[in-house]
C-alpha cells in the first residue's frame, strides 16, 4: 500500500480547511469556506480531486478538478470549477481504505527499531538513522510537548518511519531540520494509537498516518499527506508526497 495519492485523506469529516493543493477525500462531510483544492495538480490531472462520502458544503472558493459527493451538495454561486465539475457518486471505498490504513499502521508499529532517538534537555528531539533503506524510530508522544526542534538525520533516498505512541499528541511552534540527505519525501509519522492530535503554528514535513485520530490543526501547514480519522482547522496542505515504495511486506 502506498501513501502518495492524496494530500489529505480522512475516514470521517473535514471542516475549516482553506487550501489543499492536492487531492482531498473524506468519508463523511466536507465543509470549506474561502477555499481552494487541487491548485497544484497538473492541468490534466482532475480525477477525484475532492471527494465527500456524505455531504459536500462549499462556499467562496474553487476546485481545480472533479468533485464528488455521496448524499448531499450545498454550494453558493461563488464556488467555481475551473477545470472540472461536480457529480454525485462514490469513487472511493472509504471502509476498505480504512481497513488498509489501520493494518499498515499496525505493521509499521511492529517494525524493529534501528534508529537512535535522543531527547535533549533543551527541547531537541533528535533522530539519527544510518540504514540506506528503512530507519525506524520509536518516540513517545509526550516528547513533542514543549519541543524546540525535530531533527531527522538519515541517508538520501531512505525512509524514516517515526512510530509515535500515546493516545494524544501536541505539536506547537517548533522547527524541523533535515541532514544526511533525507527530506520530507522520505518521512512517515505513524501515530500508532493516538485518538487526538493537536497542532498549532506548526509545519509537518513528511506524511502523517493516524487512522484512529481526530486532528485539530490551525495556522500551520503539512508538506506531505495526512491520512487520519477526521480533521478540523485551517492548516494548508502542500504537495510533497511520500516517495513511492513498498513499506511493508
Amino acid at each position: 500500500m502506498r501513501l502518495s495519492d492524496y494530500n489529505l485523506f480522512l475516514l470521517g469529516d473535514y471542516s475549516g480547511g482553506q487550501d489543499v493543493q492536492g487531492r482531498l477525500a473524506a468519508g463523511g462531510n466536507v465543509t470549506m469556506t474561502d477555499f481552494s483544492v487541487g491548485t497544484a495538480l497538473a492541468n490534466h490531472d482532475i480525477a477525484n480531486t475532492l471527494v465527500a462520502g456524505n455531504t459536500l458544503h462549499l462556499s467562496s472558493g474553487g476546485v481545480w478538478g472533479d468533485a464528488w459527493y455521496g448524499n448531499g451538495y450545498n454550494a453558493d454561486a461563488s464556488v467555481v470549477y475551473p477545470r472540472g465539475g461536480v457529480s454525485q457518486g462514490s469513487p472511493v471505498d472509504f471502509a476498505a481504505r480504512g481497513t488498509e490504513l489501520r493494518a499498515l499502521s499496525s505493521r509499521l508499529a511492529g517494525l524493529p527499531g534501528n534508529g537512535l532517538t535522543t531527547l535533549e534537555s533543551w527541547g531537541g528531539v533528535m533522530l539519527l538513522g544510518t540504514d540506506p533503506g528503512v530507519n525506524v524510530f520509536e518516540v513517545d508522544a509526550s516528547a513533542f510537548t514543549g519541543a524546540v526542534l525535530l531533527s531527522i538525520s538519515a541517508p538520501a533516498g531512505s525512509l524514516a518511519v517515526i512510530n509515535i505512541t500515546g493516545d494524544s499528541a501536541t505539536f506547537s511552534a517548533f522547527g524541523h531540520m533535515f541532514s544526511g540527505g533525507i527530506d520530507q519525501h522520505g518521512v512517515l509519522f505513524n501515530f500508532v494509537d493516538a485518538t487526538e492530535i493537536h497542532a498549532n503554528a506548526y509545519g509537518f514535513w513528511g506524511t502523517v498516518l493516524a487512522p484512529y485520530a481526530h486532528v485539530t490543526f490551525n495556522d500551520g501547514s503539512f508538506d506531505g499527506g495526512i491520512y487520519a480519522l477526521s480533521m478540523t482547522g485551517n492548516a494548508e496542505g502542500h504537495i510533497n508526497a511520500l516517495a513511492d515504495r513498498d513499506i511493508c511486506p
